[in-house]
């Protein structure tokens, strides 16, 4: 039977060999109200985060590392999320030992998870990764997380997730489609309205371009600005001047 390695936010640090880390670890209450230790990885930029641990473990056994991530994907679907481990047979973290890491790709749920839930946050995964140590004792694991926003969390038994509703990161992908859609099409209601000129060329040029966009004027009242009005008005007493 595989030995488990269960997720602990105390035991990984932000990588030093990373200028542009963005972690932060907060204390969060779950549905069972307990409180628990996240770990937050990554923003919407291009910041390239890792964090890491490194632990040393039994030779020729049988392991499986655990996680909970929430998020770690963005709308556009070019984002990096993956989960490394490295093996050290020299206990250093050397060129070849990274050259032989063990990598999986996260994003877009390329590498399935065994579980995939939705959550008021959206979609949370627990992952349930099986390796074995060989003749290596000393092991990195690393998290990477750029152009997405993730947070990892120590994960449970299967049967703690049950209740959640299932969802398949193709159900992710069309709902973003979906608020995509609705948001191409805008529709104004100014019936009846009071606006400036200025005011309606705001509008106009902010969701001019944004796919089917329409403007109800039935009825409107369209002024002139009161800069411009205060113009004209001295324009024509320097004329009649």
């Amino acid at each position: 039977m595989s030995k488990v390695i269960n997720f602990d936010a105390r035991d990984f640090k932000a990588d030093k060999s990373c200028e542009n880390n963005v972690t932060a670890k907060f204390f969060v209450t779950d549905s069972e109200g307990k409180n628990t230790i996240a770990y937050s990885i990554g923003n919407w930029n291009w910041d390239w985060t890792q964090i890491c641990c490194e632990k040393k473990l039994e030779k020729n056994t049988d392991y499986v590392f655990r996680f909970v991530i929430v998020g770690g994907y963005c709308d556009t679907g070019n984002e990096t999320s993956r989960f490394e481990i490295v093996p050290m047979p020299d206990g250093r973290l050397t060129e070849e030992a990274y050259e032989n890491r063990y990598a999986y790709d996260l994003a877009q749920s390329r590498y399935k998870p065994v579980i995939s839930k939705k959550t008021d946050d959206g979609m949370l995964r627990l992952y349930e990764i099986p390796f074995s140590t060989f003749g290596c004792e000393d092991f990195r694991f690393v998290f990477i997380a750029m152009h997405a926003a993730a947070t990892l969390y120590a994960p449970k038994e299967l049967s703690a997730y049950a209740d959640l509703e299932d969802m398949t990161f193709d159900e992710v992908k069309a709902e973003i489609n979906c608020k995509d859609d609705d948001a191409a099409n805008i529709a104004i209601d100014l019936t009846g309205a009071q606006i400036t000129r200025s005011a309606l060329n705001d509008i106009l040029i902010r969701f001019g371009d944004t796919g089917n966009f329409a403007v109800d004027l039935t009825g409107a009242v369209i002024s002139n600005d009161v800069q411009t009005d205060k113009a004209n008005s001295e324009e024509e007493e320097i004329a009649e001047v």
